[in-house]
């Protein structure tokens, strides 16, 4: 859920660098090109796509109007930026901006406009320097879907030639910049400040909010499995410290025959290593299979239940979460992590419970039992 938004939002809104511009469509743009050309020279710059937002007003088949976004963007973007293309997909029609007065909408919003490809919708806007509004008809060529609700009920695209002829836009343009690694912005961002007094904005800051909001929900994820290995430490210092009181006998017999302290510790932190080495690969293994599944479970459950009952129950329903089919992407990395924190929460509480060993002699031990 969080790389969806993250890579929804970095790929199709923010880019991972924007560059502010003063320019606007009715300007000399040979200026904006030539430092277009010069940022995709950089290292590590992967596209560089003007852009501007136009906010206004939309109606369909209905005569109430909507608000919406229309991003002008090149003709060939979709193309250009495979980042892009990754995340927006198509679900009518197609992604064409090359004629005159086109515009592709998100799903939700062609929805709540009654339209699709092949219709048109009317655009009403105040044109630069003036007072009144006008309208406009654009006619849809696709619909597209990127999975985010934000963009597909608000948004739609249009090329740059639509906005400065058809709506006569004032706005500002600002250059889109991704990267071939998005953490490497502020390196970036100060080579493109060499070249430009225009300000270079990263995505950190320009998403500051709901980023810090994804880190505050990934903080408390990380919180709870650290809490959720407390628990276990605890079950497994119980088990070997009633172990460790239970084989009194046989720890005096082999502390007579010469083993150390050390040595018998060591049989019950091995234990505990083979506790946690177990427990992990058996949540590793069964974990792993029920997140590529999860769809599949689910399916499964709403067939069970259809056959229980006449409605059956959703366990999984688009109409709550705005999502086709639930996301799952296994990061080898954090996987790694948890393992490990599993098994060395094994050993450490294994190791704790294992003190108690050395601190009676083996006559002492025999004479209590």
């Amino acid at each position: 859920f969080q790389l969806g938004t993250i890579e929804s939002i970095l790929e199709v809104n923010s880019y991972h660098l924007r560059v502010e511009t003063d320019r606007t469509l009715a300007q000399d743009l040979q200026p904006l090109e030539a430092l277009q050309r010069r940022i995709l020279g950089l290292r590590g710059v992967a596209v560089v796509s003007p852009v501007l937002e136009i906010q206004t007003l939309a109606r369909g088949f209905w005569p109430e109007t909507e608000g919406i976004v229309l991003r002008a963007v090149p003709p060939r973007w979709l193309q250009d930026d495979p980042g892009a293309a990754q995340q927006l997909e198509m679900v009518s029609g197609a992604f064409d901006l090359t004629r005159g007065r086109t515009v592709v909408l998100g799903t939700e919003l062609a929805r709540s406009l009654a339209v699709r490809p092949g219709d048109a919708i009317s655009v009403t806007h105040i044109p630069g320097g003036g007072t009144r509004p006008t309208e406009q008809e654009l006619v849809v060529t696709g619909l597209f879907r990127t999975g985010y609700l934000d963009f597909d009920r608000t948004w739609g695209f249009i090329s740059l030639d639509t906005a400065v002829t058809a709506l006569d836009a004032q706005d500002r343009i600002t250059l889109g910049v991704k990267l071939d690694n998005r953490f490497g912005d502020m390196a970036a961002a100060e080579q493109i400040t060499g070249l430009t007094d225009f300000p270079v904005v990263s995505w950190r800051e320009y998403n500051r909010g709901i980023f810090g909001a994804l880190r505050v929900e990934k903080a408390m994820m990380v919180f709870l499995i650290g809490m959720m290995f407390l628990v276990v430490a605890g079950n497994i210092y119980q088990l070997l410290r009633r172990s460790v009181m239970e084989r009194s006998e046989e720890i005096a017999i082999m502390r007579a025959l010469g083993a150390s302290p050390r040595q018998v510790r060591n049989v019950f932190v091995l234990e505990g290593w083979m506790i946690g080495l177990v427990g992990t690969l058996a949540g590793i293994i069964v974990g792993v299979t029920l997140s590529v599944n999860v769809n599949g479970i689910f399916d499964l459950l709403e067939t069970v239940t259809s056959l229980l009952s006449d409605q059956g129950v959703r366990v999984f329903s688009p109409a709550y979460f705005y999502l086709l089919e639930v996301p799952v992407r296994i990061l080898p990395e954090e996987l790694f992590l948890i393992a490990f924190g599993s098994l060395g929460i094994s050993v450490a509480a294994a190791t704790i419970a294992a003190r108690s060993v050395g601190t009676r002699g083996p006559m002492e031990i025999l004479r209590s039992e």
